[in-house]
Order: structure tokens, then C-alpha cells, then sequence
């Protein structure tokens, strides 16, 4: 039978049988089914030593206070509610309570096992197939790029999965056990799905485009992923744009979850909760409604790791591609605009933290647009000198003008490209801009930066000098991180220069 399944699965997606072949082995299955079972058992046993045993009546002298007790003395959160017991002389245990944690727990230790872990595994086998030369093999191979970027993703982290359905029991129980309702349970679950699609995903393509970077390419992807996660689920909702942090993880969806049991099993995960129902997306009450919640965070990672797969699709048959084309950005970047101003507009109140909350994931976003759309420099060769060969017979006519090249032709440099970008965001978030008036400076200052990042990346990318896309990235992140720095060894903050650009005046520090 497990040969027939083999048989069945290599004659769907040969990729994947050979990822499954590679990693199925006896002693591999062993390890990930310990690691599995034994972590769950841990966190059962630390969660069980937390529960409170109520002392001799001897040694009764005070009232003891315990969050997973069940009385009530005025206080209803963390460790001030106080312990009754029954008629044997034992404390009555808030169980729902107790087996929340170990539900939200197990949820938040399983998404960073399975978000960091998966992204390793599926850089470092990038690395490695580069390496050793079997990527370009698998290139020339009649398997199209959806193939193999499907067995790859499915096949790599097998173990991890394996691992994942061994945890799924405990997760289901602890959950009903909480009073829970299954369809909430199952809410989250569709959600870590769709993370893990869109975590794999940049994998996929970082491992592909970065591998300059050697064999740092699996530990850097991982950190950054790792923070990522546990910021999101550590962040409470602040009201702008950075709450779009949480629906790129499942920990929107485990924040509602856990919200709505919450306040009746006087659980102490307010750090988890906080300020959450309060959330909204373009004035939409999302905070307080689990299915909103589920389908906004399926529709931003769907839409990332469509964008991400269109970049794998043309990286992988051509590595001297870029990752988009100029077309794909432009609606690339309608789509996050649309989708982040919503997050934006959900505050009344602006301030210096709100353009700075939206600043940053938009410089993340066009930091990855010049990289994606900077050519190499045979290719700027080949368009400069050839573009009027190269361009299409029926396009001749609305393409001989060489700005019209340089909006719409892959090989043309990416300034003029990034600069509509630029524009077409500024655009999008008008409603935004024209509530919050003092962002307008930020707003020009921002478009500066990013066209001046631009044109360095394009410059050495341009340039006769070896390493051109280390030279290019050593550049682009001192121009962004010294700036800070220098400011931080002068005892000055972003205000004052904030201050000093929007009053045109010396500020009195």
C-alpha cells in the first residue's frame, strides 16, 4: 500500500517523491515523533506543577491567591482571585482557565516551531541544491516551476508536518476543554495554513534570489522570522498601521480566539488580548469578530503569497530575471497600499508614532521593489544597446519612446518604475495624508529616500566591480541605518528631527 501511495504521489509530482524518498527514513520519523510527543509533554507537565495545592489546615493562615482559582473577592484577573476550597479540604480549580493556556501556549509554540523551522529547512535546501549544482539539473528538467516549488514546499518540511499532527490531539482537547467552540479552533488552524503558505512561499524565493549570501542564508531568513513572529504575538493592537503585523501570522486569529474565552475564564493573558477588539480596518469592527478577523488575515497572506509565487515563477527558469516585471509591481503595490491604509485610517488621533508605524513596512516593501526590479548588468548592456531590436513589431509604435521603455520594459533600469510606484502610493493614501497634514513632509522626505536608494542599487548593479549586489545592499543599509546611529550618539530622537523639518527652525534641545 505504501508503495502504491509512492507510485501515486511520483507520478502526480515527481519533486515531491523525491523529497519524500530523501527524508522518510526510519530514524528521521523517530526523532521528530520524540521531539513532538516530548515537548507536548513538557509543556503539560510545567502548565500541571502551575496549579495550586492548598496546604495543611495547619498552615492556613492567610488567603491564598491564585490565577486558576475560582473565587471571587472583587478582582477578577491574574493572581489576585482567591482560592476556596471543597468540602475535602482541596482548592477548586478554574480547569477552562488552565486549559486555555496550555491551548494558547502549544498554539504560539507551534507556529514558531513550524513558521522558523519550515524556513530553514526550505532555504537551507536551496543553498544546498546550488551547491552542489542539482538546482540548474532540476532546471533543465521537463517538471514545470509549479511543481517543483509545490514539492518543495510539501516535501522539505514533511517532518515538521509529521511532527504538527502528533500535537493536533492535545491542541483539539486543551481548546474543547477551554470551552472553545470547534469552529474557532478550526479558524486558527486554517489560518496557521495560510502563514505557513505565505512563510514557505518567501522561503522559497529568498533562498533563490540571495544566494550571494552563502550558506548565512538559512540563519538569516530563520532570525527574521523568528522576530517577526514573536513580535506579532507579543504587539498589542495600537491602533495604525502596524497592527497589519498580526494578520501576516496566525496571531490575529489566536488573539480573537483567545478573546472571546477570555474574560469568562478569567485567564492571565491580557499581555495576549490587549487593547485587540478595538481593531478595525477601514472603520470595520474586525477586533471583535472571529470570521472577519480569519478572512482578512486569508486575504493579506493570500495576496502576499500570490505576489511571491509570480516572483518564483519567473526567478526559477531564468536566474538572471528580475523578480518582477514593471507591470506586476505597479499592481503589487495598489494591492498592499489598498490593503495597509485600511489599518492606517482606524485612528483618529496622529502622531509622529502613526507616520512612523507606516513608514517603516512601506520602506520593507520598496526595499523589496528595487531589489526585485534592478536588473544586472548584461541585461542594462543588452537594452541599451538593442531596445529598438528588441521591442515587438505591433509594439513599436507606443514603445519608440524611451520613457514609455522605461515604464514598461523589464530590462530598462528600475528608478523611473519605482518613482510611479512612489506615486501611485502617495495616490492610494490621499485619504490618509489629507486627514494627518503634518505627514506631508515625512511623506516628500520618504519619496526622496527611496529614489536616492534607488539609484545607488542601480548604480552598482550598473558598475564594473565584482560582488555588485553585496556592494549595492552594504550600501543601501548604511544610508539607512547611520543615520539613526548618529543620531542616537548626539542624545537626539527622530522628533527633533522631525521638529526641525516641520518648523524650518533650530530646535531648542
Amino acid at each position: 500500500m505504501t508503495l502504491n501511495l509512492l507510485d501515486t504521489i511520483g507520478n502526480w509530482n515527481s519533486q515531491l517523491f523525491r523529497e519524500l524518498k530523501g527524508r522518510l527514513k526510519m530514524g528521521n520519523i523517530a526523532i521528530a515523533s520524540v521531539l513532538s510527543l516530548s515537548s507536548q509533554l513538557v509543556l503539560f507537565l510545567s502548565s500541571r506543577s502551575q496549579i495550586p495545592v492548598a496546604p495543611l489546615p495547619s498552615d492556613y493562615k492567610y488567603p491564598i491567591h491564585h490565577r486558576f482559582c475560582t473565587g471571587f473577592d472583587g478582582n477578577t484577573k491574574g493572581d489576585s482571585i482567591k482560592c476556596i476550597q471543597d468540602a475535602a479540604g482541596n482548592f477548586i480549580i478554574n480547569w477552562p482557565s488552565w486549559w486555555l493556556e496550555i491551548f494558547v501556549y502549544l498554539s504560539i509554540f507551534s507556529a514558531i516551531a513550524l513558521l522558523v523551522a519550515g524556513t530553514y529547512m526550505l532555504v537551507s535546501d536551496l543553498d544546498k541544491e546550488e551547491r552542489r549544482g542539482t538546482l540548474n539539473f532540476i532546471r533543465l528538467s521537463p517538471q514545470s516551476a509549479n511543481t517543483i516549488f509545490l514539492g518543495k514546499i510539501l516535501g522539505v518540511p514533511i517532518l515538521l508536518y509529521l511532527a504538527a499532527i502528533l500535537a493536533v490531539p492535545l491542541h483539539l482537547y486543551s481548546g474543547l476543554a477551554a470551552q472553545i467552540p470547534l469552529h474557532h479552533i478550526l479558524c486558527f488552524d486554517i489560518a496557521m495554513v495560510a502563514s505557513c503558505a505565505l512563510f514557505y512561499s518567501g522561503a522559497m524565493l529568498f533562498g533563490l534570489t540571495t544566494s550571494w549570501l552563502g550558506g548565512f542564508q538559512p540563519w538569516l531568513a530563520s532570525a527574521a522570522v523568528l522576530g517577526f513572529i514573536s513580535t506579532a504575538f507579543k504587539a498589542p493592537s495600537v491602533g495604525n498601521a502596524a497592527d497589519l503585523l498580526a494578520f501576516f501570522s496566525p496571531a490575529a486569529v489566536l488573539k480573537q480566539v483567545a478573546y472571546q474565552v477570555n474574560e469568562s475564564s478569567h485567564s492571565n493573558l491580557n499581555w495576549l488580548t490587549e487593547e485587540f477588539d478595538s481593531l478595525e480596518w477601514f472603520h470595520l469592527q474586525i477586533g471583535k469578530n472571529l470570521v472577519s478577523s480569519t478572512a482578512l488575515s486569508l486575504l493579506i497572506c493570500a495576496v502576499a503569497t500570490y505576489w511571491i509565487y509570480q516572483g518564483w515563477q519567473r526567478r526559477f527558469p531564468n536566474p538572471t530575471a528580475t523578480v518582477l516585471s514593471k507591470r506586476q509591481s505597479y499592481l503589487l503595490v495598489i494591492s498592499y497600499q489598498s490593503i495597509i491604509l485600511g489599518f492606517a485610517l482606524q485612528s483618529n488621533k496622529y502622531s509622529l508614532d502613526e507616520i512612523v508605524c507606516l513608514s517603516i513596512p512601506n520602506l520593507m516593501v520598496f526595499l523589496a521593489l528595487i531589489a526585485a526590479l534592478t536588473s544586472e548588468r548584461q541585461a542594462l548592456y543588452d537594452w541599451a544597446r538593442y531596445r529598438k531590436q528588441i521591442v515587438p513589431s505591433s509594439q513599436k509604435l507606443w514603445r519608440k519612446y524611451p520613457i514609455l521603455d522605461l515604464i514598461w520594459s523589464e530590462k530598462s533600469p528600475a528608478p523611473i518604475a519605482i518613482a510611479i510606484n512612489l506615486l501611485s502610493s502617495t495616490v492610494i493614501l490621499t485619504p490618509w495624508l489629507l486627514v494627518n497634514h503634518t505627514a506631508f513632509p515625512a511623506m516628500i522626505a520618504f519619496i526622496n529616500l527611496i529614489l536616492i536608494y534607488a539609484g545607488l542599487t542601480q548604480l552598482f548593479m550598473f558598475a564594473k566591480i565584482r560582488n555588485q549586489a553585496v556592494w549595492a545592499t552594504c550600501t543601501v543599509g548604511g544610508a539607512i541605518l547611520l543615520p539613526p546611529i548618529i543620531l542616537s550618539v548626539l542624545s537626539l530622537s527622530i522628533s527633533h528631527l522631525w521638529i526641525f523639518i516641520c518648523l524650518e527652525r533650530p530646535v531648542n534641545i
